[in-house]
């Protein structure tokens, strides 16, 4: 199997939780940034948009995520294994990245979603640069809110489309279980 393929199946998403805290080199962060920006776009749109969290940035991006739920959750549904899990995010992550989305109008809107995509996945595939960074992209903690597009310093033509994670893990998973693949394959007669 070829070294794209072997990379292709092997990407897996880590959870914040099994990120132990120890920060990534920033050289790898940049690294995933100029691969991410080579995905490709119809129209050369290039509508992805990202914001880098690190060191004290970071801790106020925690802060924010923290305030905006205790602002947008009714104080019935306040969960504290929520809370403490943003929370933890101080000690956890390397990285955060905001995922914004321009569109252009210049070609069809899914098409730039797709492209977004496609630019996230290029950051998860530069992970296997190192063998110890891992990535999750997250759509919770404020996705889509004035808030959390505000703090990645984007206006109102930037969507925001979630957060992707970077952090230390001591043992990358391989492995998925899926289900036979003719399951969600066919080939046409």
């Amino acid at each position: 199997m070829s070294t794209a393929s072997n990379l292709i199946r092997s990407r897996r998403s880590h959870f914040p939780k099994e990120f132990s805290g120890q920060k990534l080199p920033d050289e790898l962060i940049h690294l995933a940034m100029e691969n991410a920006d080579t995905a490709p776009s119809h129209k050369l749109t290039l509508p992805w948009r990202f914001a880098v969290f690190s060191g004290e940035t970071l801790e106020k991006l925690c802060d924010a995520m923290l305030a905006w739920y205790d602002a947008n959750t009714p104080a019935e549904a306040v969960n504290p294994d929520k809370r403490n899990k943003i929370a933890a995010y101080k000690q956890q992550l390397s990285h955060a990245i905001g995922v914004g989305l321009h569109l252009s109008s210049k070609v069809p809107a899914w098409e730039e979603e797709a492209a977004l995509a496609m630019a996230v996945q290029n950051l998860w595939l530069t992970m296997d640069e190192d063998p110890h960074a891992a990535g999750y992209w997250s759509t919770g903690n404020g996705t889509g809110s004035d808030a959390m597009r505000a703090v990645c310093g984007w206006d109102e033509t930037v969507l925001h489309r979630g957060w992707f994670f970077l952090g230390h893990v001591e043992t990358k998973r391989t492995h998925s279980q899926r289900s036979p693949i003719a399951q969600r394959v066919h080939w046409v007669p």
